[in-house]
């Protein structure tokens, strides 16, 4: 009986929550009288209404907004109960007979004939976090005590079957009742199903999750919440996230009542003090009924040894390092070092009596008691934090050893009592520790309800961080002068006074200085200081001083080291100067478009790949349920798609509109992070504390950061954001199908009947799936699915030797321009690796996959997979998209040999761009007739790039060079990966220092480009209206003009046209229909070249000295103007046709197919392009037209000039030479 009564749950203790929240949200409209009355303009007429009718419809929440939330939640909470209970008969019929997932296919929802308490077509509403948690304190609460009271019923009964099981849970032991009864509540509960507190509180909080879902109710990340929750002055609802995590166990409800008792006994402690002082004004402890709930809002204590242990854990534990502590010092203590001049001494030494009388830390101190280096050992951490705290934030001076060693040395008497010990390290650090995480906790709190309530009020959240900052910053000043050598010759007793003395002295300017920043915010007429003060406390996780805030500041404006202990960050001037130029050249109408094909590709092909490659691997395994599963996957897929396109504008929507601040693309990710802008804007404009360049960089900063927000230049990465999550939804429903399919064939399996395999039965199955796989927000949360929905959107993490320069490139942001995007390009490498067949084995992935262990998963858990069906369906995976990848490749062998594929042209760039002038197209494959641009074909572009760059390679260089020195095919395939265009910064980054004439001047012109908004978008407006390609030197000015070619049309010289030297046409001649395509498709479109110039490309032909050299031998490299009416000239003599017509001559065919027999017999070495008839009769037609357009354009003057200066030129280097040939006898 003792134990039923220890876990029997008090119905009064129940109906007591319920009641307090509804007194609490009585007394809230009590104060309503004085609260301020909103103006309500006469064009708002029906927002006043519903504000009427619902306070919490207004923009901004005023006291009676509140106290209706918190009447919602506990009406709310007793509906939904009532409604569970009354429900749970005909719902759970409905979900048997089908008729549950009809109705949903139908109608979209599903809701049970009988519902007397209309907790479905009219729910009361609850809209905050907190709300929904107080909520669902009272839904299982009530849920419950009703579980109990129906076991008792049903036990009365008799009857065996319901009676046996409602005995058993009754008289089971405490762990598994208290199971047994959240089980039981979870079951009949309407609201288990993904609409819970808890899910409030961790789509609030994303960094909750962890601890909620291993219901861990000690997690310093539990601490956290519970410290905010606290901080706000609702202590009631951490009270409630305690039951909900815990289940109401025993240990909860102890954890719940200690927690009440502290702040109580906080409260009588902090009451009386200041009734003993005697004072007269209002204070919220002595005053506690008219306080208001933020007022006096007390964070609770917890055991000495729990906080250490949760302060230890923040320090060593993944998923705890942004966690806190409960506190382990009092208000009084804190007001009487930061408002009266007392000491943190008696803190420390009440903290180390607490420790010392717990059993495990007495044990452990006689354990390293006589040996320093165990004591090192044992608790490194708490000397390491404390030597980083008490000698600032740069590195630690000294080593663990070192500085014990030197506490040792500093120890002190005084009365016989030491005022420093080596052993009150870990003390003094758990003080100091808690009071940071207590200080950042309490600026959550106050930013959490800065637009309920002022949050300087008196005893208000900004009293609480005074004391708590000026305490932590006492004992730091404290031990820093203990520590050095300036009172080194006093003794004990005066060291002691002088100490006390220079503190007191030191906290006294410290105070001043802070609360004159706190002035300065209070007087802020819309507290936008004073609430951005919070927000900064809210995420700083160490302040020292004032100087320790203008440091934060000015590092992250621009950047350097906020923790001591991790990398350089870059400052939000560049950061922002970065996201300008990400944005700017993804801005072109083709980066969606593209994004959007490679995608889909990636999407669609997966689980088809997966049917193939299983179909293929069924004769050798026999298994037929990955076939079944995937195809479930394509038909989700298929039926999710008018969805996908919803969540699509949904999406879209919520980026325009700024409701969803963090873009994650393929290329790069944004965050608007304005946290923390607003105080840094006070800092640097109001304060008085930034000089001018602070001023300065603020307000570059600041205008960079307003360009990056305004939507026109940013379209183009919110479409590829918002397309990235539709094929995730995408993925996310495949998976869905997929495991409902694979939970029915298990059942069948087992021998369970089921009804026949259907589309709707597999629906039904796949709602049961649907928390599995996405979380409340709509996210993915089941591994293999996250790790797919990377792999599509090429936003895996960079690893290796990409991950190594990816870290450079970062840790020096000028280089950054150089790496933008190349995460997006090695991802896309491995991509196609995984479907070439031979480069599959260079990808660590498919090796760690195709040779996994099903016994043992750890070496393939980095890919989402933790289970053998998993592992099934990724080997499948890999052997469809070698399947695939080998047809791709089959087929572009056969366009390469039919003369229809191209690749990235000659090695030699300036040969290439020779070619490219004479009309060759690159990357691009002949269909129909017309030259259609393969590039956005991914994954399987580089497969078509790299087939005809190797088949060219050997068709130029033989077969037998190519198999004797096979390694230098990667010379070839490096030019195609260069040629990408995410991964060709790495190539000018390379050219900077190449020293090539004029390489400098165009990158640098890029650079510049780039970082003008909408620099994509420009320069495909300008290809729309402003036909032809350009000629342009080498300067600066005209590699942004030809970037800009829209500003053409203003008046003023324009870019010389660039010709085509074998008709005179210009270079891309095309029609405006037909640039309107090319600028937005990113399958462009060309004609296919004719007979003369395919001919001209395989004769083996230098153009590369063609226009850039008169046949006199002026050089027109950086006159693109001669150039171009050079080239013109050149066209007129309609070399095209000539070229024809020798492409049909036997005798130059043949002549072009001795060269090449000759290549294949290894005799490249032995002969020149040259050497054979067609190449010479080729540079007969060549230069007879140059001289003939040449001597045809030299009269002009501006030529004529030219070549003069020329002449001059040579000339002078001429006499020169002749001058200084007998220099020696000259001097002699």
């Amino acid at each position: 009986m003792a134990e039923e009564r220890d876990y029997e749950l008090d119905p009064l203790a129940v109906e007591q929550s319920a009641q307090l929240i509804n007194e609490f949200g009585n007394e809230l409209k009590r104060q309503e009288a004085t609260a301020e009355a909103k103006q309500v303009d006469d064009e708002t007429e029906r927002q006043a209404l519903l504000e009427q009718d619902d306070p919490r419809n207004a923009e901004k929440w005023g006291i009676r907004a509140v106290a209706k939330e918190l009447q919602s939640a506990a009406t709310g909470g007793a509906q939904d109960t009532l409604s569970s209970v009354t429900t749970f008969p005909e719902r759970t019929i409905d979900a048997l007979s089908g008729e549950m997932a009809k109705e949903r296919e139908e109608k979209g929802y599903y809701a049970p004939d009988w519902q007397p308490f209309n907790s479905y077509e009219d729910p009361i509403i609850t809209k905050t976090w907190w709300g929904k948690l107080a909520r669902g304190t009272v839904h299982f609460g009530t849920m419950a005590l009703g579980t109990v009271l129906a076991a008792k019923g049903l036990a009365a009964t008799g009857i065996p079957m319901l009676a046996g099981g409602a005995t058993a849970l009754l008289k089971a032991g405490s762990i598994r009742r208290a199971a047994g009864i959240g089980a039981l509540s979870d079951l009949i509960s309407k609201e288990s199903d993904g609409h819970n507190a808890l899910g409030a509180l961790t789509k609030h909080y994303g960094w909750a999750d962890t601890p909620l879902t291993t219901k861990d109710t000690d997690h310093p990340i539990i601490m956290k919440i519970k410290n905010i929750i606290e901080g706000m002055g609702i202590g009631l609802i951490a009270d409630g996230m305690f039951f909900l995590v815990g289940k109401g166990s025993t240990k909860v409800r102890n954890q719940i009542r200690a927690r009440n008792d502290s702040v109580e006994k906080q409260t009588i402690e902090n009451g009386l003090a200041q009734i003993r002082k005697g004072e007269q004004e209002f204070r919220a402890d002595k005053n506690a009924p008219i306080a208001d709930r933020h007022q006096g809002a007390h964070i609770s204590e917890v055991n000495a040894e729990d906080a250490r242990m949760q302060l230890e854990r923040t320090r060593t534990e993944w998923g705890s390092e942004d966690g806190s502590t409960g506190s382990v010092t009092t208000p009084l203590e804190r007001e009487r070092i930061a408002q009266e001049g007392g000491t943190s001494d008696d803190v420390v030494e009440s903290v180390m009596r607490k420790l010392m009388s717990t059993e495990k830390f007495a044990k452990e101190l006689d354990a390293v008691k006589g040996n320093r280096q165990a004591l090192v050992d044992k608790y490194r951490y708490a000397i390491d934090m404390h030597q980083e705290i008490v000698n600032g934030r740069n590195a630690k001076e000294l080593s663990a050893e070192e500085y014990l060693g030197r506490l040792f040395e500093e120890t002190n008497t005084v009365n016989g009592q030491e005022i420093w010990t080596a052993r009150n390290v870990v003390a003094a650090d758990l003080v100091i520790g808690s009071l940071l995480k207590m200080l950042r906790d309490t600026g959550i709190a106050g930013r959490e309800i800065m637009d309920f309530v002022s949050v300087d009020d008196i005893d208000g959240p900004a009293k609480q961080i005074v004391d708590t900052m000026l305490t932590a910053l006492e004992q730091t000043k404290r031990t820093r002068l203990i520590l050095s050598d300036e009172f080194k010759g006093l003794d004990a007793r005066s060291m002691k006074e002088a100490i006390d003395t220079a503190v007191k002295k030191e906290m006294v300017d410290t105070k001043e200085s802070i609360m004159t920043l706190l002035k300065i915010a209070g007087d802020d007429a819309d507290d936008n200081l004073l609430n951005g003060l919070f927000e900064a406390f809210s995420m700083m996780k160490e302040i020292h001083n004032l100087e320790d805030f203008d440091n934060w500041a000015r590092t992250v404006l621009l950047g350097g080291k906020l923790d001591p202990n991790a990398a350089d960050r870059t400052g939000a001037l560049l950061r922002s100067l970065q996201e300008t130029m990400s944005h700017s050249i993804l801005s072109g109408p083709k980066t969606p478009m593209r994004a959007m094909m490679g995608t889909s590709a990636a999407t669609m092909l997966r689980p088809l790949s997966t049917l193939i490659g299983a179909t293929m691997r069924y004769p050798f395994n026999g298994d037929a349920a990955t076939i079944r599963a995937s195809l479930a996957s394509i038909n989700a897929m298929n039926e999710a798609i008018p969805e996908a396109f919803e969540l699509f504008y949904r999406r879209l929507n919520s980026y325009w509109t700024g409701e969803m601040s963090t873009i994650k693309t393929r290329y790069a990710e944004f965050t608007k992070n304005d946290d923390n802008w607003e105080i840094l804007r006070r800092w640097a404009e109001d304060s008085g504390r930034a000089n001018y360049g602070d001023r300065a960089v603020f307000a570059l900063t600041n205008m960079v950061r307003s360009i990056n927000n305004i939507n026109l230049f940013t379209y183009s990465t919110k479409l590829m954001a918002a397309t990235d999550d539709m094929f995730a939804f995408l993925l996310g429903r495949a998976k869905m199908r997929e495991k409902a399919m694979r939970r029915v064939l298990d059942l069948q399996s087992d021998g369970i009947k089921l009804p026949e395999i259907t589309p709707q039965l597999m629906r039904a199955y796949q709602d049961d799936f649907y928390s599995q796989v996405f979380d409340a927000n709509g996210n993915i949360i089941d591994e293999a699915a996250e790790f797919a929905r990377k792999e599509v959107t090429l936003t895996q993490p960079l690893t290796g030797l990409a991950k190594g320069l990816g870290d450079i490139m970062s840790a020096n942001p000028l280089t950054r321009p150089f790496f933008l995007f190349a995460r997006t390009g090695v991802n896309g490498l491995k991509l196609t690796g995984k479907h070439t067949p031979g480069f599959n084995f260079l990808v660590k992935e498919f090796n760690d996959i195709a040779f996994a262990n099903p016994k043992n998963l750890d070496s393939v858990n980095q890919y989402g997979i933790f289970t053998p069906e998993e592992l099934a369906n990724a080997q499948a995976l890999q052997t469809g998209r070698l399947a695939i990848g080998s047809a791709v490749t089959f087929m572009a062998i056969n366009a390469w040999m039919n003369g229809k594929l191209t690749g990235n042209g000659p090695a030699d760039r300036q040969k290439r761009q020779g070619w490219i002038d004479a009309g060759y197209i690159p990357r691009s494959i002949e269909l129909a007739g017309i030259r259609v641009g393969y590039d956005s074909i991914e994954p399987f572009n580089l497969i078509m790039s790299t087939i005809a760059d190797i088949g060219d390679a050997s068709e130029l260089m033989g077969e037998e060079w190519t198999e004797r020195e096979l390694q230098k095919v990667s010379l070839v395939i490096a030019q195609a990966i260069a040629g990408k265009s995410y991964l060709a910064g790495l190539q000018s980054f390379t050219d900077l220092f190449a020293g090539r004439p004029g390489q400098a001047e165009r990158i640098v012109a890029n650079l510049m480009n780039n970082q003008i908004p909408l620099a994509g978008l420009r320069n495909e407006l300008g290809k729309l209206f402003v036909p032809y390609m350009r000629e342009i030197g080498s300067g600066i000015d005209q590699s942004i003009r030809n970037r800009n070619l829209l500003f053409e049309m203003l008046p003023g010289e324009d870019l010389p046209i660039k010709y085509d030297m074998l008709n005179g046409q210009p270079i891309k001649p095309y029609d405006f229909y037909t640039r309107l395509y090319n600028s937005i498709s990113p399958i462009p479109l060309n004609l296919a070249v004719t007979p003369g110039r395919q001919f001209l490309f395989e004769s083996g032909y230098d153009l590369r000295l063609s226009t850039y050299y008169a046949p006199d031998g002026t050089n027109l490299t950086d006159h693109p103007t001669i150039r171009s009416r050079f080239m013109k000239a050149i066209g007129d003599q309609n070399l095209e046709r000539q070229l024809d017509k020798l492409s049909q001559n036997q005798k130059a065919q043949l002549s072009m197919k001795q060269m090449y027999k000759d290549i294949r017999d290894g005799k490249r070495a032995q002969y020149d392009a040259r050497n054979y008839w067609h190449n010479g009769k080729i540079d007969q037609l060549f230069q007879a037209a140059r001289k003939k357009a040449w001597a045809s354009i030299m009269a002009d003057p501006e030529i004529a000039a030219l070549i003069k200066e020329q002449r001059d030129a040579k000339l002078d280097k001429v006499l020169k030479l002749r001058d200084t040939t007998d220099i020696l006898n000259m001097y002699k």
